[in-house]
């Protein structure tokens, strides 16, 4: 089921995405040769098997892996008729051809090879656009493009690829002298939101709590947000410096932070958090995957509430949270 967006205001992965739009349309009018448009964006959060089964059509999907800093797959979808236009146009058919080959979804060889290349370029002119708009470093990579529909989606998409939760950005695509199409990008939400660092919220949506967690490892702030984000609004930050300042200025229920870290370790951020009046009452749970005895204790003593040994089960990280949050009056004892 797709969820409307909170709109009061936009999030900064679609005003970035949409930012792509001028280089794309200028590039893409150059490789057709025709007036190229994408206009109306409307970015919606929903999942990949939600929005295949209300296609009445094939598609065609490229996969872009997103490498370097980020991890992930962005996805550009097209209705098999667009592919085919745009496929021919490559090839500089004449427009009635492609409009006859279009309109029966003939989809043969040399214009899916063509297609292919125009999705390899589009990949090119993405990775060119948001490498330097991006904070961290990004780069995309095609790895295939296959035809798909409501049939064979769960042959082609694994399990969880399907009924992970994901943000798709639809806007309507003209080729002057063609009728109007869609241009669609998707990629899941968590990785969506790790571009900014931002909650990209849905409206009437109803979190359990704000969770601040701050570690040095990337990889541990992903897992900690595929566990948690169905249940809590989870903001992240990898400089333990900058944990201060967010809880100034973030509304935080609940801070989980490592304790080795680069810079300034968790216990003396702890004992910094507990020292400041704007941020005194508010619980810590420290985390580590290979603590002594010691380190408990200083945790304890630091101010914080609980101790978690990495890696932890979302039954366990969940059981923790709740019952601290219960403790602050965040969360109703249930």
């Amino acid at each position: 089921m797709e969820k409307p967006l909170n709109k009061k205001t936009s999030s900064k992965l679609e005003e970035t995405l949409v930012s792509t739009f001028p280089r794309i349309c200028t590039d893409c009018g150059k490789l057709t040769n025709k007036q190229f448009f994408l206009t109306n964006p409307v970015l919606q959060s929903t999942t990949l098997n939600s929005f295949i089964k209300k296609i009445n059509t094939d598609y065609v999907m490229a996969k872009l892996a997103i490498e370097e800093f980020y991890e992930g797959e962005l996805y550009l979808i097209f209705a098999i008729k667009e592919a085919i236009t745009i496929g021919s146009l490559l090839l500089t058919l004449e427009d009635a051809v492609i409009r006859d080959n279009a309109g029966k979804g003939i989809l043969d060889n040399d214009c899916a090879d063509a297609f292919k290349e125009f999705t390899n370029q589009v990949c090119g002119m993405l990775d060119n656009e948001l490498r330097p708009k991006l904070p961290k470093p990004i780069h995309l990579k095609l790895t295939s493009t296959l035809i798909m529909n409501k049939e064979n989606a769960s042959a082609a998409l694994n399990e969880e690829t399907l009924n992970e939760e994901c943000l798709i950005l639809t806007a309507t695509m003209r080729i002057l002298g063609f009728d109007d199409g869609q241009f669609i990008l998707s990629m899941s939400k968590l990785v969506g939101e790790e571009f900014f660092c931002e909650v990209i919220e849905e409206n009437n949506k109803q979190f359990k709590g704000t969770i601040l967690a701050v570690d040095d490892s990337n990889t541990d702030l992903r897992i900690i947000r595929k566990l948690l984000s169905s249940e809590y609004k989870i903001l992240v930050t990898d400089n333990p410096n900058s944990a201060l300042s967010q809880l100034q200025k973030d509304h935080i229920d609940l801070v989980l932070m490592d304790i080795y870290m680069n810079g300034v370790d968790g216990i003396t951020l702890c004992e910094r958090i507990k020292r400041n009046a704007m941020s005194n009452t508010i619980p810590i749970i420290m985390c580590s995957s290979s603590p002594t005895q010691n380190n408990v204790i200083q945790a304890i003593r630091a101010g914080a509430v609980d101790f978690l040994v990495k890696p932890f089960t979302r039954q366990k990280l969940i059981e923790k949270i709740n019952k601290h949050l219960i403790k602050n009056n965040v969360l109703l004892n249930s």
